[in-house]
């Protein structure tokens, strides 16, 4: 079995700028980086993706990263979601330091809806507690769930209540 845990879709060669001059190749192979907890090595391509050095004013930082994620959120293979969104990636791994910098540190939006599975991170959290009733991994994805609540993410129901809409996105089956 091959685990395929690399971003697809953004450009492997040269600098290639979108719009907002953001270099997504920067950010190719961030999922194997994040497996493996080497938050120096994800750090440093979600700045040289998002334009900004470590030394940026903590705000500017925030304003790039965010705009990074919030038009082009890297997604990952090789765990329970097809294509599912970084953040889900993270806690599937156990890679707390990637939460907690994504949550705190760069404010990111935590209310994306991915279009393979129709949730949120905040979804997904909750999914791992029913699914890992009565083992260790639920107080782990409990604490993710609990984390992620305290920085803003919602369920998808949540956010459908206070009218959001995901037009194209199928909702999940319950």
């Amino acid at each position: 079995m091959v685990l395929m845990t690399a971003v697809s879709g953004f450009p492997t060669t040269g600098q290639a700028q979108d719009a907002s001059g953001f270099r997504l190749e920067a950010l190719n192979g961030i999922c194997g980086d994040v497996r493996t907890g080497n938050s120096n090595r994800w750090e440093a391509k979600v700045y040289a993706a998002a334009g900004v050095s470590p030394s940026d004013p903590p705000e500017q930082i925030q304003v790039r990263v965010r705009a990074l994620f919030d038009q082009h959120m890297p997604h990952c293979d090789g765990f329970d979601v097809r294509r599912g969104n970084l953040l889900k990636y993270a806690i599937n791994q156990g890679t707390t330091a990637f939460i907690y910098t994504a949550t705190w540190v760069w404010r990111i939006d935590l209310n994306q809806v991915d279009v393979s599975d129709g949730k949120t991170v905040l979804d997904y959290a909750y999914a791992g507690i029913q699914r890992w009733r009565g083992t260790p991994e639920e107080s782990l994805y409990q604490n993710y769930f609990d984390e992620l609540s305290r920085g803003g993410a919602k369920t998808r129901v949540q956010l459908e209540a206070e009218g959001r809409r995901f037009p194209g996105i199928p909702m999940p089956a319950q």
